[in-house]
């Protein structure tokens, strides 16, 4: 038995994300980064040392499924040409980030993660570019992780007249001529989670039985039943399957292909609990099947998900490096394992409903709004910081915190939006300050890439959950005192706070996801009898959630939008509820979005130009739509016209119309202000143009 990884973090000391971060404000090099990702690179070989086969090109500096595309020439050519991107880090950087008159490319989540993918955008042929980097090979135990073609082209935007089987032919010639020009004792990790929601595509025996590299084909973050014999008998060295979020994988063993080797995904990749008694008994019945000289042990999935150390954390923790740990005391015959129970859950049979049977409707037309969060300068961060370690004392941080409350107010006042926010600059995070604020959670020091620089550091869920005491509503009052303006209080759904942790594994998602419910319904309750009017309860996990198996998918939405609910169903009838859902495709959840029972939804539409906010519209949807008609992960600043393409697109009632920015602005600066300006300019003339209409006999 031999061990293997399928991808590591690459937030060692933070230095991709520091340097980076650093070139955007000119005070790095094009060097500076590269040396970075080298040094990142070294360590994590290093870190892995104890592997048999050791994963290389799974890290990048942004995000790998854009180096990805980039590498086979997907580059979208309002940033250039395939050969700038690769040639230029400033062009390879803009195409997440966007530029003056160039917006960005979307993101989408990595299937039901919380990591955050670079959408591709497919304009002509894909052509592999032969001076994209590569890294070290020249070592027999590193094998490139390389995501395969059908997944990147299942999360590809086609611009082309080429239909799908075409456009994948001509990508699979240039992945077999990218292979085949590789070092001969070259091994491939070709990742296809795809399969799993996709199926495989007609052409992917053709496309293998070119390849001349030793190829391991991963398929994870699910059950390969529906497809398991065509699968099998693909031409390749080895089938890597997860045996954790698919355990009917399991019942696949008897029929796999003696010639080939099995790597088991057995340790959780994306969760931070030990190795426990589950992954005992799933390896000791892969051992009756699978001879051990043709068996590899694994992580479920890339490690990226977790945090890199345990060390310095709550006790009992496993991240990346214990997991790789856990990898070699299995092999060794010396691990030991957690005790495993999943708990019998109850979960509601009633579904939970407010009295109000109808939807509020604003009495202005194209009301506006933001998100929740204004930008957090590095006072703001150094003013927590200092509270937190007894440098400042509560009264001066409260003093503090309400400056910043009542400046940003009035600055929200002076532009003239409608419905106003407190800016939420006590908040650290969107998921960990509630998980400060509720017991049950266990805060991580060590931090996830979520996208690009982006980095979360996603609490643990350790026990039951409950809430204290309010924490949201003395903020909120005091924002509503400085106004005479609409306050909205702000809050994180049940689905995104479980979603966006680490869960427990001894117990469902579902019934997690009803705990947090209730506690978050005590928040509730208590801002709308402090007199907050406006309540917004984000989920823009709702979608990503989604079970990868379909088979699963109408026990999860039925329980996470009833849960939902339940944080709002006993509110007063003048109470408007606000949700904000960004980062998905909604065509799968349609009817759940239409169950949730908002009077607003705001979404993220400003890349796809209103087709989302049509495509719900058009599933029936009752309530108001909030567009966002500017991204707020760019800096760039949207042109007014910009802005106004996406409402007038939509032959909508003005009234169910809202606009605002597609998601919060936390990581935005000054610019963020002058983005809203345009956006009120735009709103003021979505007024007259309307108000014209209604003088027009």
């Amino acid at each position: 038995m031999k061990t293997t990884n399928l991808g590591f973090p690459n937030v060692y000391q933070s230095l991709i994300k520091q340097t980076v971060e650093r070139f955007w404000k000119g005070a790095a090099t094009e060097k500076d980064v590269q040396s970075a990702l080298a040094e990142v690179m070294r360590y994590n070989r290093a870190a892995q040392e104890s592997l048999n086969l050791i994963p290389v090109g799974d890290i990048d500096l942004y995000d790998r499924l854009l180096a990805t595309a980039v590498r086979f020439g997907i580059v979208p050519s309002r940033f250039g040409t395939p050969k700038d991107a690769v040639s230029s880090l400033a062009v390879y950087l803009s195409i997440p980030r966007g530029a003056e008159g160039k917006p960005a490319s979307p993101m989408v989540k990595w299937f039901n993660t919380n990591y955050h993918i670079v959408q591709p955008e497919i304009e002509g042929d894909p052509v592999w570019q032969k001076d994209a980097l590569l890294p070290d090979l020249s070592d027999p135990r590193h094998i490139l992780s390389l995501i395969g073609p059908w997944t990147l082209l299942s999360y590809s935007i086609n611009r082309t007249s080429r239909s799908l089987p075409e456009l994948f032919a001509i990508l699979a010639s240039q992945y077999s001529a990218f292979i085949n020009s590789l070092p001969a004792h070259t091994r491939i990790q070709l990742e296809e989670p795809s399969f799993i929601t996709e199926g495989i595509p007609q052409g992917y025996e053709d496309f293998l039985a070119g390849v001349k590299r030793p190829v391991h084909l991963h398929v994870y973050f699910g059950a390969v039943n529906d497809f398991a014999e065509r699968l099998f008998s693909l031409p390749v060295a080895g089938i890597g399957l997860d045996f954790l979020d698919g355990p009917g994988n399991l019942s696949l063993l008897p029929k796999f292909p003696q010639d080939k080797i099995l790597i088991a995904g057995i340790v959780n990749g994306h969760n931070v609990w030990p190795v426990s008694t589950r992954s005992e008994k799933i390896l000791a019945t892969i051992r009756g099947t699978i001879a051990d000289e043709r068996l590899f042990i694994s992580p479920s999935c890339s490690l990226l998900h977790v945090p890199l150390s345990a060390e310095g954390e709550a006790a009992g923790f496993s991240f990346a490096l214990e997991k790789l740990a856990e990898l070699s005391a299995i092999k060794a015959g010396d691990a030991k394992y957690a005790p495993f129970t999943m708990q019998n859950d109850a979960l509601p049979e009633e579904r939970f409903a407010r009295k109000r049977k109808t939807y509020w409707v604003s009495d202005i037309v194209y009301p506006t709004t933001t998100i929740g969060s204004f930008p957090q300068t590095a006072e703001v961060r150094k003013a927590r910081s200092d509270w937190r370690a007894g440098k400042m004392t509560d009264a001066d941080y409260q003093r503090f915190i309400e400056g910043l409350i009542k400046d940003c107010v009035a600055r929200q006042e002076d532009l003239g939006l409608d419905v106003l926010v407190h800016g939420e600059f006590e908040r650290n995070d969107m998921v960990q300050y509630f998980a400060e604020n509720f017991s049950g959670f266990t805060p991580i020091k060590g931090p996830v890439q979520s996208y690009g620089t982006r980095h979360v550091r996603p609490p643990v869920i350790t026990g039951p959950v409950s809430r204290p005491q309010p924490f949201t509503v003395s903020w909120s009052t005091y924002a509503q005192s400085c106004t005479r303006k609409p306050m909205k209080g702000m809050l994180t759904g049940p689905v995104t706070i479980v979603k966006w942790s680490f869960p427990r594994e001894d117990m469902s998602p579902e019934a997690q996801y009803y705990e947090v419910a209730r506690a978050l319904a005590e928040e509730v309750r208590d801002l709308a009898s402090a007199g907050i009017t406006h309540i917004q309860i984000d989920e823009p996990a709702l979608r990503e959630a989604l079970p990868v198996d379909k088979s699963e998918r109408a026990h999860y939405l039925r329980h996470a939008v009833n849960a939902f609910r339940h944080t709002f169903a006993s509110v007063p009838d003048e109470v408007v509820i606000h949700s904000h859902m960004c980062f998905s495709e909604f065509t799968d959840i349609l009817d759940a979005i239409r169950e949730m029972g908002t009077d607003v939804l705001s979404i993220e539409d400003s890349k796809a130009k209103g087709k989302v906010a049509a495509s719900i519209r058009a599933s029936g949807f009752p309530a108001s739509i909030g567009l966002g008609v500017f991204d707020v992960h760019s800096p760039r600043l949207p042109t007014v016209e910009e802005m106004l393409a996406i409402p007038r697109s939509l032959d909508l009632d003005p009234h169910r119309v809202w606009i605002n920015p597609d998601c919060g602005l936390k990581t935005r600066g000054e610019e963020a202000w002058t983005q809203l300006g345009r956006m009120m300019e735009a709103v003021r003339i979505l007024r007259k143009e309307w108000t014209d209409t209604q003088k027009s006999p």
